[in-house]
């Protein structure tokens, strides 16, 4: 009896069992040891349970009883194998050496079992039972078929149990053998966030057939899934492990790039999918092996055919067909029974397709981490001449980009990593195959796809250096869009929103620009691979027939036609493939880029930085000399700014003075001294380990947190209340805290939003008092508050408690003031040091009185003593006690909305629109042409191959046709094929230019659609009132602009036509099997049903995992927002690490829903390949039980492949289609946020001079309110402002002057009353006409990336010489001119939010609005950061050039506007009092005179009253 190639494969299993358990208990040579560690770690697990910071769970127990099982099935099995060896010994006949050397394999795997007990499955030993159970099984059914004898099926049975028994139980023994958690989910636990994955507390068969996921569909069926309803992420997947891994490995190998990692890390799984992949494709091998066998050993023919496809499923299919019609062109009853056999092989080979089928984080992580460690860069301007280049650095919205886009590429071909492999090889055997069927006329079909390489080489280039351009094109569509956002309120104070959002609308423009190229190529392609597999037919049917004279049977054609249909996938494929790995290696180019962008100094961030050597480091610099960016060894144009040389040291334990002219180096000082700047030369001695470091900037950054939060700030004192409430009233916040609902938990909104610019301030003073720190840096805390609160916070923060051995270094221009404390003082002047030294010192050499004179912006006259109540406001020291409020949460941002359930139909209905609704109905025509062509292409060469035969064409099938066929009538193929061929030819041409209009059909129509939706969403958030940016994070907007606008533009169309093409499929291939085997109609209902049963289930999981992961995404987004405002700060308080497990906190939870996601569709994609390989089987029994012709069955078994593979695919393409619908659902939800009035109204503008020079302001019972369920804020408010008019307005905090200012420029709409300027209602015309006529300066300026030019006039209404005269008479140009620039005018010198000094920033402010010439000006505290003289000249400029204008200035010092025409008093939004400051003065218990005799400037006022 010859050998069955089954039982060669179970030895040579054996034997390498053997071979790795000698190896493993040998003692093998270092050298040795070394070699098999090299070759063995890509088949390792990257991360071990050491490498968890978690703490592990128990190990997983060893079950006695099992392990028995499987010992005792063996030995059973060696029994029964001893006992064929005996016999057939004692019989002569079977095969002797064989049996014995099977029952030693099982004795032996018996004993391995026995001596070394498994805990996790003996997977070698699973993998020869699974030969010795699947093979006798396939055997014993063709037995069945053949009629075998009993006793034959009686003993191919008995060689089945014991290994499927043995299967089973291994089965069931735990994948791991340590649980990595102490918290792993069990099969009946209920998921929950409390809970780390069930994946690893999983059996074999578990794991194989995804039943561990269910417990999340019991959940997900009863309602909808929340947050806290899904597991945590497995420890060897969170991020934390991972990228500490990434450290390790940098540090050990520091040349290697961040690709090569991540193909380190994932290696394991990348070589388990490669394998998994080659599975379907070894036949090649095998193929040659059945040959070499044949050759040597006595093969039965059916064995023979078996071991050409039993390991190799992927092309068993096609060769099946060819069999099952070679057999029934002769239907007789041997050939119907090689008909069933292959019909059980195709179901088989089906089946294992079944059990075939985390990057992205570890790149945002390494994005966030890079964002940590480099240079501060919003101080950095891009120069003209970087250009196009990708050495500009990036912004925030070049890192979401980086994050949403290139990431996700990049972690995507991961995902395909093994298809690129298995193209090729795909390739190579179809056509091998087609060799054998069509002989050397299939070489023709080889001569036309190199052809089509050929064509494809030129587009490929061009298809990256266009991806290059695009992606360019979003990310500066990403940086309008970021800039519109981030300076929203300001735009519409100016009125220029509008601009701003053309702007950025072109931009995109742009961006589609770029997009319309990239699809034209990707149109080309496409068509090309679409139609090679018919073109590759056609030539190779025309040589067959036309040139070789051969018949082309219907086993031949079909056969043939199977394998051009493999064929399309990988030729289609590979060069998709190929251009998506070239996309992510722009997307990798782009993310190294970054990565290799300027960091800080090593010391700079504790990341990065060492224990210094010595613990009690002086702070200070060594002739240092300073650059706001690196040197450029490829450009020689000198620095605009330059600090330095700096030689000195500021005293320990003692207050230090920074002071200087605007503009000359203060902040740069700091900066420098935190490691922000580049030192070009010389060194800086500070130490910001264990958080010894503090730093309160200039323009206080603030998290989006509570004030609690924000002061505390992950302090090692935690929340300690007496400390607490120390610093509260040390930096006069207690009065603050009373005035809010929530006091403490009041929640700050992004960037500050819901404090005044004092309140900031003193929070980031409180905040760096708190800490820790040894070492303090004050950026002019007191710039932004009055006296009374200057002089509390000089003498209980800089002296005192808080002061004690800490070193503080106070940047200030109120030198008077902090004198008296003050130890050391550093004078600079355009960026150099003029003087430095002690004050007595310089006291001593006289100095110390000219850099008072010059440099002091001092108050007045400074009060001896500090008032009780210490204010920001000097109205709110008559104010009286607050009244006790009920507490509220404080919380200002809402939390995300989520839709549930089914995605809405409006959701559709909007997509469709916005696509064209011509387009989807030419889409859906399209699709049923292209389905009717290739039923019609099939009907075709059924005809065909059946016209060489002498009996009718598929009489059964066609007349069941009403119409008849365009070759009815043709002659015989073998008299004449040429009328055959060119109607094939026909049919193909159809067929391709079908799909050529469809995918450019597809790419206009999402093109369209994508255009549509996100200039909505632009302009219905450009419309948005300003409260709306109050309670929405940014991060969350640009969520909806990269990841939503992202799959509007790509996936989303490809999802919905996969859904339609789908649904068609799964109709098409229905009706067709229903027409020809009307027989399958009860069982196609039963499979509908099992299909139908699984999906809901799936779909409701599926969903809201997507909608969480979607949600999820926000929060990470506004963190990096946050993050790269604040990042000085951040590293100055030592707070990386902090901010790097928050991220990775978030990335793992976005992330765990991802997971989860992918654990359901696997679940269900077995399922579906499984019932998928029961139709297919069924179909094609049905089809021969039905006695139908060659032709007909043909025609059916193709048919139900199709309808296999669309029924498999239909709910995963429905459910992700869904899942894509949810972003439109997302962008849908902001286009019905409230929206301001409109900017212009034809019918009621005003005129071009409106408001003149004698126009009235007239305010009559104005009512205003935030919401039309608060109270009022002003209340039935009256009074008129005469022509010309400068009025102070003044009253305690919470008064309503700012209300008043914002109900001037409608940002806050009247609930009642009305404002009438010159004559208008200014209700009753737009808000762009009214926003633009009248000017607002503020004491937070922003600044746009781009030139002195654009920040003055963005929209060009001005000369260059205009624009020239008001910086000079702003004394900007002195100012920046001592730069050294070298732009031909100042106009051009680049520019953005953190390119100039505060100071700097204010004089642009006022700049731009006297170049507004407007008639009406409202000032907030306009000039607070620039020095005392500088303040005298502008001030004078304001009185000249603002004459003809009303004023009105919102004072919180009165001092200011003491020579005011009239002041206007406010309290409780209610006005008390509205006259001359002189009258008011003169008023006996009046408010005012009230307010002014408190103020330590009475003297003053009352010489005022007295004159």
């Amino acid at each position: 009896m010859a050998t069955e190639p089954a039982d060669v494969a179970s030895l040579l299993l054996v034997s390498l069992t053997v071979v790795y358990d000698l190896n493993s208990k040998l003692y093998w040579p270092k050298p040795a040891k070394s070699t098999w560690q090299t070759l063995s770690w890509p088949f390792q697990n990257f991360l071990a349970l050491e490498d968890l910071a978690e703490p592990v769970g128990e190990k997983s127990r060893r079950s006695r009883v099992k392990v028995a099982g499987l010992v005792a099935l063996g030995l059973l099995q060696s029994a029964g194998w001893l006992a064929a060896f005996v016999y057939a010994t004692v019989s002569g006949q079977g095969r002797t050496l064989i049996s014995l050397l099977l029952a030693l394999a099982w004795c032996y795997t018996s004993l391995r079992i026995a001596s070394n007990p498994p805990i996790t499955p003996p997977y070698l030993s699973i993998a020869f039972a699974s030969i010795q159970c699947v093979l006798p099984l396939i055997y014993l059914t063709l037995e069945v078929y053949e009629g075998g004898s009993l006793d034959s099926s009686l003993v191919s049975a008995a060689r089945i149990v014991a290994p499927a028994v043995f299967l089973w139980i291994a089965g069931t023994l735990p994948v791991q053998n340590v649980v990595p958690a102490t918290n792993v989910a069990g099969p009946k636990d209920v998921p929950s966030m409390t809970l780390t994955m069930p994946e690893d507390k999983v059996s074999l068969w578990e794991w194989s057939t995804f039943v561990f996921v269910e417990p999340i569909f019991g959940v997900a069926n009863k309602g909808t899934l929340n947050e806290e309803d899904v597991w945590t992420l497995s420890p060897y997947f969170k991020h934390k492990n991972l990228f500490n891994k990434l450290l390790e490995y940098r540090a050990k190998y520091p040349t290697r790039s961040l690709i090569r990692f991540l193909l380190v890390s994932n290696s394991l799984d990348l070589i388990i999918d490669l394998l998994l992949e080659l599975w379907g494709i070894v036949q090649l091998v095998f193929l040659q092996l059945r040959r070499l066998i044949s050759y040597h050993v006595k093969v039965p023919s059916s064995l023979n055919s078996l071991l050409t496809t039993s390991l190799c499923s992927g092309f068993v299919p096609p060769y099946a067909l060819k069999e099952i019609l070679a057999a029934l062109a002769d239907p007789t009853p041997e050939n119907r029974s090689t008909a069933y056999y292959w019909t059980l092989i195709t179901f088989l080979a089906h089946l294992s397709f079944a059990q075939k089928d985390l990057t992205r984080g570890q790149l945002f992580c390494s994005l966030h981490y890079k964002s940590l460690v480099r240079q501060e860069m919003s101080g950095k301007v891009n120069s003209k001449e970087a250009g196009e280049s990708e050495a500009v650095t990036a912004n925030l919205g070049k890192i979401v980009n980086l994050m949403q886009g290139d990431s996700y590429a990049v972690a995507q071909r991961f995902w395909e990593f093994s298809a690129l492999f298995t193209s090729p090889i795909r390739l190579v055997i179809a056509l091998v195959f087609l060799y054998q069927i069509l002989g050397w006329s299939a070489l023709s079909g080889v001569v036309v796809v190199l052809l089509a390489y050929v064509v494809n080489y030129p587009l490929a280039k061009y298809q990256v250096h266009v991806t290059r351009h695009s992606w360019k094109a979003k990310d500066s569509r990403m940086e309008k869009v970021n800039e519109l956002l981030q300076n929203i309120r300001f735009l519409k104070f100016f009125g220029w929103e509008y601009h701003w959002s053309h702007t950025a609308n072109l931009a995109r423009e742009t961006e589609l620009g770029w997009r319309v190229k990239e699809n034209i190529v990707s149109t080309v392609i496409a068509f090309i691979w679409t139609w090679i597999p018919s073109a590759t037919a056609l030539t190779s049917f025309l040589c067959y027939t036309l040139i070789a004279g051969q018949r082309l049977t219907v086993s031949k054609a079909f056969t043939s036609l199977a394998l051009f249909s493999s064929l399309q996938e990988p030729m289609t494929a590979l060069p998709s493939q190929v251009f998506a790995m070239l996309h992510a290696y722009v997307s990798m180019q782009r993310i190294e880029a970054f990565l290799a962008e300027d960091e800080v100094p090593e010391w700079a961030s504790t990341l990065t930085s060492s224990p210094p050597q010595d613990p009690d480091m002086e702070v200070g610099f060594k002739a240092a000399i300073f650059e706001w960016d690196t040197p450029s060894p490829t450009t020689s144009v000198a620095a605009r700014f330059q600090l330095g040389p700096l030689d000195f040291t500021f005293p320990k334990g003692k207050l230090s003075l920074v002071s200087g002219a605007t503009g000359s180096g203060k902040t740069a000082t700091l900066l420098a001294l935190l490691g922000e700047m580049h030192c070009v030369e010389g060194s800086v001695f500070a130490d910001k380990s264990h958080h010894q470091v503090a730093y309160c900037a200039q323009n206080p950054w603030l998290e989006h947190a509570t004030i609690r939060d924000n002061i505390i700030f992950g302090s090692a004192y935690g929340y300690d209340e007496t400390r607490y409430e120390s610093v509260l009233e040390a930096c006069a916040l207690v009065r603050d805290l009373e005035v809010f609902e929530a006091g403490d938990m009041t929640e700050i909104g992004e960037k500050g939003v819901t404090l005044s610019g004092g309140q900031r301030a003193r929070i980031a003073l409180a905040r760096a008092l708190y800490s820790q720190a040894k070492c303090i840096l004050l950026d002019d805390p007191l710039a932004a508050v009055d006296m009374h609160t200057a002089t509390h916070i000089v003498q209980n923060c800089l002296t005192g408690t808080f002061a004690r051995d800490r070193t503080i270094i106070l940047v200030t221009h109120h030198i008077s003031l902090c004198l008296p404390i003050a130890h050391y003082l550093v004078e600079l002047s355009q960026g150099q040091v003029l003087r430095h030294g002690t004050i007595e010192s310089l006291e001593e050499s006289g100095v110390l009185e000219k850099v008072v004179a010059t440099e002091d912006h001092g108050f007045d006259n400074e009060p001896e003593a500090v008032p009780l109540s210490p204010t920001e406001n000097e109205a709110d020291i008559i104010a009286p006690v607050v009244p006790t409020k009920p507490r509220s949460n404080g919380k200002l941002i809402e939390a995300e909305a989520r839709a549930e359930g089914r995605v809405s139909w409006r959701t559709y209905v909007t997509y469709i629109r916005a696509a064209g609704v011509s387009s989807w109905i030419m889409t859906l025509l399209l699709m049923l042409l292209i389905r009717l062509v290739n039923i019609l292409n099939q009907v075709f060469l059924a005809q065909w191959g059946e016209a060489y035969q002498r009996d009718a064409f598929l009489i059964s099938f066609i007349r069941r046709l009403s119409w008849g066929l365009p070759w009815d009538g043709l002659p015989s193929p073998n008299v004449d094929v040429k009328p055959w061929l060119m109607i094939y030819l026909e049919i193909s041409l159809l067929g391709a230019f079908s799909v050529l209009f469809y995918i450019a059909l597809g790419y206009y129509a999402s093109l369209q659609a994508s255009r549509s939706l996100f200039l909505s969403l632009l302009r219905r958030l450009t419309r948005a009132p300003s409260r709306f940016f109050d309670v929405t994070p940014i991060g969350r907007i640009l969520n909806r602009f990269t990841t939503d606008i992202n799959t509007i533009d790509g996936a989303l169309q490809g999802s919905a036509r996969a859904c339609l093409s789908g649904v068609l499929n799964f109709v098409a291939s229905f009706s067709v099997i229903l027409v020809v085997v009307p027989a399958f109609a009860p069982f196609s209902l039963f499979i509908a049903w099992l299909y139908i049963r699984l999906a809901p289930s799936y779909v409701r999981a599926s969903r809201d995992l997507r909608r969480l992961e979607s949600i999820s995404l926000s929060p990470a987004f506004a963190g990096f927002d946050e993050l790269l405002r604040g990042i000085a700060h951040v590293r100055a308080f030592g707070m990386e690490q902090r901010y790097q497990d928050r991220f990775y906190a978030r990335v793992d939870r976005f992330q765990t829903f991802d997971h989860v996601y992918w654990l359901v569709s696997g679940w269900l994609r077995w399922r579906y390949d499984c019932l998928g390989s029961v139709v297919v089987f069924a179909t094609t029994l049905f089809a021969l039980w039905a006695g139908v012709s060659n032709g007909a069955a043909a025609i059916v078994i193709v048919q139900a492949g199709i309808f296999a593979e669309a029924s498999r695919q239909l709910v995963k393409v429905a459910a992700q289609l869904e899942l894509d619908f949810n972003s439109v659902e997302r962008v849908i939800e902001y286009l019905d946020v409230p929206q301001e009035a409109p900017a212009v109204i034809e019918k009621s503008r005003p005129p071009a001079y409106w408001p003149s020079s004698s126009g009235e302001l007239v305010v009559e019972n104005l009512v205003v309110k935030y919401a039309p369920d608060l109270p009022p804020v002003l209340r039935n408010l009256s009074f008129t402002i005469r022509p010309s008019e400068k009025v102070g307005v003044v009253g305690r905090t919470g008064s309503g002057k700012s209300t008043l200012a914002l109900s001037l420029l409608r940002m806050v709409e009247p609930a009642g009353g009305r404002i009438i300027v010159d004559g208008i209602d200014i209700s009753n015309i737009g808000l762009e006409d009214l926003r633009t006529r009248i000017t607002i300066v503020s004491q937070d300026v922003s600044l746009f990336s781009g030139t002195i030019r654009s920040n003055l006039d963005p929209l060009g209404a001005n000369t260059d010489q205009e624009c020239l005269d008001v910086l000079e008479r702003c004394h900007l140009i002195l100012l920046l001119k001592h730069t050294g620039s070298r732009e031909s005018s100042i106009l051009d010198m680049p520019v953005n939010q953190g390119s100039l000094s505060a100071g700097e920033r204010q004089l642009v402010a006022l700049a731009r609005a006297i170049l507004r010439r407007t008639n009406i000006i409202i000032m907030d505290e306009a000039t607070s950061q620039i020095d005392s003289r500088l303040d005298d000249q502008i001030q004078q400029t304001i009185r000249e050039e603002l004459t003809g204008a009303i004023v009105i200035t919102i004072a919180h010092r009165l001092k200011t506007i003491m020579d005011y025409d009239r002041i206007l008093v406010l309290d409780d939004g209610e006005l008390l009092e509205f006259g001359s400051p002189k009258m008011l003065l003169q008023r006996t218990g009046g408010t005012f005179r009230e307010m002014c005799r408190k103020s330590p400037d009475w003297p003053l006022f009352a010489a005022i009253a007295a004159s």
